[in-house]
């Protein structure tokens, strides 16, 4: 009887362990859909946006681009995920050059986090590029929040409190 045991004992350990392997569990940064990118990829995308916002329009400057500071295990960026699934959010977004940098636990792009002074996420940053050539911390900052909207003082903020903030420096 207690070998019977025994054998449905590891049977249920190595079922849990499967289960607990799915994609969804174990990678939960894709799970959240927020890539870990290196330090070159994140460049190559920061030029690229900066490029994509010093374009020729009818501004004499360009327009600004949203970096959004984020990791999969935080829950106030996953709850900032879902709130720009919300139409009003999610309308706003389009209109703007932007891109989420995964900081991982603290110890991914700590550079940035660094020369932009950023200590906790989830963090917008609302950025005026002026040369692609330059680091992102370089760029002018028109304006930056934390968004504690699981845990903090953000709570009450909703994805059209959002899209009003966002707007403000989009049309400015």
């Amino acid at each position: 009887m207690s070998r019977f045991l025994i054998t449905w004992g590891a049977i249920l350990l190595a079922g849990a362990a499967l289960i607990a392997c799915t994609p969804e569990t174990a990678d939960p940064v894709r799970a959240y859909h927020t890539p870990i990118r290196s330090s070159i990829e994140l460049a190559a995308e920061l030029t690229a946006l900066c490029q994509s916002a010093m374009a020729p329009s009818t501004s004499a400057t360009s327009r600004p681009i949203l970096v959004e500071f984020s990791a999969a295990w935080c829950s106030d960026c996953q709850r900032l995920g879902e709130m720009k699934q919300a139409k009003a959010l999610a309308d706003e977004l389009s209109e703007w050059p932007n891109t989420t940098v995964n900081v991982g636990r603290f110890d991914h792009h700590r550079d940035i986090l660094d020369a932009m002074e950023i200590e906790s996420i989830a963090h917008w940053a609302i950025l005026q590029p002026t040369n692609c050539a330059d680091p992102i911390d370089r760029w002018t900052r028109i304006a930056d929040r934390t968004l504690e909207v699981s845990s903090g003082e953000a709570r009450k903020l909703t994805p059209a409190d959002l899209a009003g903030w966002l707007r403000t420096f989009r049309t400015s």
